[in-house]
């Protein structure tokens, strides 16, 4: 099945304060992050339902080499991702 993909505010933020950390850093560092990240919205796409819900409805799918999730929520025809947190911070 074909998803509508649509980004909140809230990640974009979140996307570009990984990009501007990492390539503080290496911009190879950068280039590897998004690499996985977009392999991982890709099984998304194919499995939205695989990974459990973890709050409101909201379920997270982590990047296996970089402490991320993404946080996203289903619906029949869209997939909306919330956020991308890492995982050893605190957020409200």
């Amino acid at each position: 099945m074909s998803y509508n993909l649509r980004f909140r505010i809230e990640a974009e933020r979140d996307l570009e304060e990984i990009h501007d950390y990492y390539n503080k850093i290496n911009p190879t560092i950068t280039d590897n992050f998004f690499a996985e990240f977009f392999e991982t919205m890709d099984f998304i796409e194919d499995e939205p339902k695989l990974y459990q819900v973890r709050y409101r409805g909201i379920r997270i799918a982590p990047l296996h080499r970089f402490p991320f999730g993404i946080h996203y929520r289903e619906t029949e025809n869209d997939i909306t991702i919330y956020r991308v947190l890492h995982t050893k911070r605190y957020f409200k």
